[in-house]
C-alpha cells in the first residue's frame, strides 16, 4: 500500500491498444491529487498532514565573561540553570524567572553567597539587587534596574527607572516615624542601584503623608522619612551631593478623597530626576 501523487494521463502518453492488448501499462484519466494505490486499485484520499517545522529556540542569555561569569556557570551547577547576573557600578543584579517564590529565594540566597564568596565578587560588588521574577506571579524588584543597566543612562532613561521600580510599591515606615521597615530593603536596594547608575545627575527624594494630623507635623514627618531615605543610599555608595531630600507633607495629595484607599495613595516616597 502506498500514497501517490498523481497527475492525469496527457494524450502524447496514452499507450497504443496493441500494447494495452499485450498486457502493456494502462492509463486511465484521473484529476490531480493525492491517491492511495491498494490491492491493485487507485482510491482518492486526502493529502498527507504536512510535517510541523519546529520553532527556533529563543537563544540563550548572555553569559558575563570573568568572575561574574564563572558565578553563571555555578548556578547551573546548584540547580538555578534559569538564574543569571549583571555586574556594573559595583552593584550585582542578579536576573532570570524562577518557576515558584521559594525556589526565588533560595536562589537568591545561593547567588548572594556565591558573590561573597568570591574573591573578585566581594571587591568589587557593594550591592546585590533582586531582579528575579516567579513565573506567572510577580516581577523582581529590580527588573528595572536590570534594563537600566543595558541602556545609554539618559535622563529619561533614570526617571523611567524610578517610577518602573516604585509602580504599586511604596517604601514602608514604622506608625508616626521615620524609621524604615525592614521588609522595605530590597525595594530600597533596587532604588540605590537606580542612584547609583544615575549618577550624572540630581535625584530628589520627595517625602509625602496624608491629610490626617496637623500640616506642620506631617511636614515635619515626611522630611524626616525623606531623610532616612536619603541616609539609606547614601550608606551603600551613592554620593549625597546628588540626592536632595524634600517633606512635602499633605500638600501635594494624588487623591483627595477621605477615605483609608484615599490615604494609603497619598503616602508614598517620589523620586524625581534632573540635571545638573
Amino acid at each position: 500500500m502506498s500514497l501517490l501523487g498523481m497527475a492525469a494521463c496527457s494524450a502524447e502518453k496514452t499507450p497504443a491498444p496493441s500494447e494495452q492488448a499485450a498486457g502493456g501499462p494502462e492509463c486511465v484519466p484521473l484529476q490531480e491529487g493525492y491517491y492511495l494505490f491498494q490491492d491493485g486499485k487507485f482510491f482518492a484520499t486526502t493529502p498527507p498532514p504536512a510535517t510541523p517545522v519546529p520553532e527556533a529556540s529563543a537563544p540563550p542569555a548572555p553569559v558575563p565573561g570573568g568572575w561574574a561569569g564563572g558565578l553563571v556557570n555555578q548556578f547551573s551547577g546548584l540547580g538555578f540553570p534559569w538564574m543569571g547576573l549583571k555586574v556594573r557600578d559595583r552593584v550585582a543584579t542578579v536576573t532570570g524567572t524562577a518557576p515558584d517564590t521559594v525556589s526565588k529565594e533560595r536562589a537568591l540566597a545561593a547567588a548572594e553567597s556565591a558573590i561573597r564568596s568570591d574573591p573578585d565578587g566581594a571587591r568589587e560588588v557593594s550591592l546585590i539587587v533582586d531582579a528575579i521574577a516567579v513565573e506567572g506571579g510577580d516581577l523582581g524588584v529590580g527588573q528595572s534596574l536590570a534594563t537600566l543597566a543595558d541602556s545609554d543612562m539618559t535622563l529619561a532613561d533614570c526617571q523611567n527607572a524610578f517610577v518602573e521600580t516604585m509602580q504599586g510599591r511604596n517604601i514602608e515606615f514604622q506608625l508616626n516615624q521615620a524609621g524604615i521597615s525592614p521588609a522595605s530593603a530590597r525595594l530600597l536596594d533596587a532604588v540605590t542601584g537606580v542612584a547609583i547608575f544615575c549618577s550624572a545627575y540630581s535625584v530628589e527624594i520627595g517625602g509625602h503623608t496624608d491629610s490626617r494630623g496637623s500640616d506642620s507635623y506631617n511636614r515635619q514627618l515626611s522630611q524626616e522619612r525623606a531623610e532616612a531615605v536619603k541616609q539609606y543610599l547614601v550608606d551603600r555608595g551613592v554620593d549625597g551631593e546628588n540626592i536632595a531630600a524634600i517633606g512635602y507633607g499633605e500638600t501635594r495629595p494624588v487623591d483627595t478623597a477621605d477615605t483609608p484607599e484615599a490615604w494609603a495613595r497619598n503616602r508614598r516616597t517620589e523620586f524625581k530626576v534632573s540635571a545638573r
